[in-house]
């Protein structure tokens, strides 16, 4: 099974906060006072998940915005999903 087809939600007791430089600053609001600083291609995938959004509707919606290759955009898909898994940030 492809990452492109598993449901992934974020956890809701994350912030997130957009900035001018087109970064995105996720915290979490509990006593770990995490913060996770993401860009490129990642704050694409975040804000697709913050609208409800599938990982294959992202997908689909980054290769308009991008001149970029699937095999390059499915890894970086895959290498974000899978650091937010280790760091607890979203359910699947």
């Amino acid at each position: 099974m492809s990452i492109l087809d598993q449901n992934i939600s974020l956890k809701e007791d994350l912030v997130a906060r957009n900035n001018d430089d087109g970064t995105v600053v996720i915290m979490r609001m509990d006593e770990s006072s995490l913060f996770y600083k993401i860009e490129g291609v990642s704050t694409e995938v975040w804000k697709g998940l913050n609208k409800g959004m599938s990982l294959k509707e992202i997908f689909a919606q980054i290769k308009t915005q991008y001149d970029v290759e699937d095999e390059q955009l499915l890894s970086d898909i895959t290498k974000f999903i899978k650091d937010l898994e280790s760091r607890e940030l979203i359910a699947n």
